[in-house]
C-alpha cells in the first residue's frame, strides 16, 4: 500500500496570492482617489505585496506531494530532486533535540539515522543535495549553538572541503561530498543523517511519527 504526504508548505498558497493581489489594489486605488499618500505607506503596502506573493509562488511550486510512504521505503520529493532510503536501511527516525539551558527543545525536522549513507550519496542529484544545505543551515546553526557552544572555530562546519569519504570507503566529490560530510557531521550533532522539515509534512510531526511507525509495522506484518 502507498501513502503519499501532502506538504503544509502547499496550504493557503492561493490565500497569500490573493491578499498579495488585493494589498496591491489597495495601494494603486489609494493612489488613484489621492494625491498626498506618504512615502512610506506606499512602501510598506508594495513590500507586503510583493513579499506575499513571493510566498504564494513559493508554494505552489512546491511538488504537491513531499513524501512517498510504500511498503519499500520512503521517497522525499523536492522541487530541486529526490531520495530514497529502503525500510531494511533506516536504524530509527524521531524528532531531533538540542540542549537548551536545563531544558531539551524539539528541532523542527523528523531526522533519519541510517546504516548505509552510500546508497542516498550514490543515488541524490547534486541540484538537491545543493538545496537541502542551504535549507537545513538554520538547522545546523541552532544544533552548533546548543550541542557545541563551546567550541571556538565552527570554520569546519561551513567552509567543507568537497571530498568525504564514506565509512565503506567510497570518496565522494563536488556537491555530493559537501553533502555527504554535512551528513556526517548532523550525525555528530543530532545523531541523525538525513531531515525532512516539518513543513514537508501533513500533520503534527510527533503525529507524523506515530503514523509512520503504524504503516512500518503494518508493512512488518505483511512481509
Amino acid at each position: 500500500m502507498q501513502f503519499n504526504v501532502t506538504p503544509h508548505a502547499k496550504r493557503n498558497a492561493l490565500t497569500f496570492c490573493g491578499l498579495a493581489v488585493l494589498l496591491f489594489a489597495l495601494l494603486v486605488f489609494l493612489h488613484l482617489i489621492r494625491d498626498d499618500i506618504p512615502v512610506g505607506l506606499s512602501v510598506i503596502l508594495g513590500a507586503a505585496s510583493g513579499i506575499l506573493m513571493l510566498l504564494g509562488i513559493g508554494k505552489i511550486i512546491e511538488p504537491p506531494i513531499s513524501l512517498v510512504i510504500t511498503p519499500e521505503g520512503i521517497r522525499y520529493l523536492h522541487r530541486r530532486g529526490q531520495w530514497n532510503i529502503r525500510w531494511e536501511n533506516i536504524i530509527r527516525y524521531d524528532v531531533p533535540r538540542v540542549n537548551r539551558l536545563l531544558e531539551l527543545e524539539d528541532a523542527p525536522y523528523l531526522g533519519f539515522r541510517l546504516y548505509h549513507v552510500e546508497e542516498v550519496l550514490n543515488d541524490i542529484s547534486p541540484r538537491l543535495a545543493s538545496a537541502l544545505l542551504f535549507e537545513q543551515r538554520q538547522l545546523l546553526t541552532m544544533a552548533l549553538r546548543h550541542q557545541a557552544p563551546d567550541r571556538q572555530d565552527y570554520t569546519a562546519y561551513f567552509d567543507i572541503p568537497d571530498s568525504y569519504i564514506s565509512p565503506n570507503g567510497t570518496v565522494y566529490k563536488g556537491l555530493i561530498g559537501v553533502f555527504g560530510k554535512r551528513m556526517e557531521q548532523m550525525r555528530e550533532l543530532l545523531g541523525y543523517d538525513l531531515y525532512v522539515s516539518e513543513s514537508a509534512l501533513d500533520r503534527d510531526i510527533y503525529d507524523f511519527k506515530a503514523h509512520l511507525q503504524k504503516l512500518q509495522a503494518s508493512r512488518n506484518e505483511v512481509a
